[in-house]
């Protein structure tokens, strides 16, 4: 029988989840997704960033760093790269969505295998589907809380393996990010974001590759973009925790040849330290 001991952990240690959980009723906390490698977390202090961030946006009081670093030691035995994931649960309470002012929040760290990507998304490219399910504006943008099905229901617009993953815009076509990353353009010189301001998700990899685009002397913009305006560019790249950086080649039928721009990315990911 499978072991799911050795796959997760709650409060630090193996026990069972309660359905008095908020996060099984409501949805009510938020996660990270990261790697882990030699029980180190990738860009850790980044994540830890966003988690506080995110726990206080929900009002919800932050796990102690401590805490968490010591459930990656306890869990991550092996020194090959896995994936890891911290969900932050506001805590138990009744039905209803009142909770008392007491209330102590859940941690729970999960772990996985790490996705094989196949070699031809780093050679060659990926390719992009554009989803028909459009993302409402959130009093919580920016946030990655427990609440994504929105992005559930676009990924079952495709079957197969013919997209890496599906392109979001609002209800007014702008675009917003991919299902499970951020989409960058650039055009000339210059590399563009869109503005998480009333609906998305700010990546970590997001945050970093804005930072080490204006170090390797590119300028960068967070701002608002249709669609037409992504296919106009001369190179659109998408990021996350997991695989880093990767080209687009197809959208739409829009080609782009291969460019070295993700290459570079993910070489300076690999030496970002601060």
């Amino acid at each position: 029988m499978y072991n799911l001991s050795k796959q997760f952990l709650i409060n630090g240690t193996f026990q069972k989840i309660s359905p008095f959980d908020r996060a099984f009723q409501y949805g009510d906390g938020i996660f990270r997704t990261f790697v882990v490698e030699n029980k180190k977390v990738l860009h850790w202090k980044h994540h830890y960033k966003k988690i506080v961030e995110d726990c206080l946006a929900l009002k919800i009081t932050p796990p102690k760093e401590k805490d968490l670093l010591t459930d990656i030691n306890t869990l991550f035995k092996s020194k090959k790269k896995s994936v890891g994931k911290f969900i932050i649960s506001r805590g138990n309470s009744e039905r209803g969505y009142k909770f008392s002012e007491d209330i102590v929040h859940n941690r729970f760290l999960i772990k996985t295998k790490m996705p094989i990507y196949p070699k031809e998304y780093f050679n060659l490219g990926v390719n992009l589907c554009v989803c028909k399910q459009k993302l409402n504006p959130s009093i919580l943008s920016g946030v990655k809380h427990l609440n994504r099905l929105e992005n559930i229901m676009a990924r079952q617009e495709w079957k197969g393996d013919h997209y890496a993953d599906g392109i979001l815009l609002d209800q007014n076509g702008y675009v917003i990010e991919c299902i499970s990353s951020n989409i960058f353009m650039r055009i000339g010189n210059t590399i563009y974001t869109p503005k998480i301001s009333q609906v998305g998700i700010k990546g970590v990899t997001r945050e970093l590759i804005i930072k080490i685009s204006m170090k390797l002397g590119f300028k960068i913009k967070e701002t608002t973009f249709k669609l037409n305006k992504l296919l106009e560019s001369d190179e659109v790249f998408i990021t996350n925790s997991l695989f880093g950086v990767l080209q687009v080649k197809e959208i739409k039928n829009k080609l782009w040849q291969h460019q070295e721009l993700a290459s570079l990315f993910n070489q300076s990911l690999e030496n970002f330290n601060t």
